[in-house]
C-alpha cells in the first residue's frame, strides 16, 4: 500500500504505537455510530513535494495515510485530520470548504471537539447504512 504523498515508515514497536493511535480514532467513530468497514492504516512522513499533507486516503478504497507530524499535533487535531480521512476512504467524500471537517486545509484555529467531528462525519455517511 503505498501514495504519492507519504512515505509509509517500515513497521516496527514505535510505528504500531502511532498507528494504534489512528486505529483507536477510527473504533471511536465506529462506538459514535458510523458504520465503517476495515480501513487499512499507514504511518509515515510527507515526501518532498507534499510538506503540508498530514494525511490523505484513496477514495472510497478504505485505506489511509497518516503522517507522524500529523500524529505529534495532539489527539484533537489528529482526530479532525482521522475523521477527515475516513470520509475519503470509506465514502468516496470529495473536499468541501461549507464544511469545517472536510475543507482542503485544517484551520488549527477551528478544530472541531469530539462531538462535532462526529456530527460531521455522520452526515456523510449514506443512510442506508446508518
Amino acid at each position: 500500500m503505498k501514495t504519492k504523498k507519504i512515505k509509509n515508515f517500515k513497521m516496527n514497536d514505535s510505528v504500531y504505537k502511532l498507528r494504534r493511535q489512528v486505529i483507536n480514532l477510527i473504533y471511536e467513530a465506529k462506538k459514535g455510530g458510523v458504520n465503517l468497514p476495515r480501513i487499512e492504516v499507514r504511518i509515515g512522513e510527507q515526501k518532498a513535494k507534499h510538506k503540508n499533507v498530514l494525511g490523505c486516503a484513496k477514495m472510497s478504497g478504505n485505506q489511509m495515510w497518516i503522517t507522524k507530524d500529523a500524529i505529534d499535533l495532539g489527539s484533537d487535531i489528529l482526530r479532525n485530520i482521522v475523521f477527515h480521512e475516513i470520509a475519503h476512504a470509506v465514502y468516496g467524500t470529495k473536499h468541501d470548504e461549507s464544511c469545517p471537517l472536510m475543507g482542503a486545509v485544517l484551520n488549527e484555529d477551528a478544530v472541531l471537539n469530539q462531538e462535532d467531528c462526529l456530527k460531521h462525519l455522520l452526515k456523510y455517511q449514506p443512510k442506508e447504512k446508518r
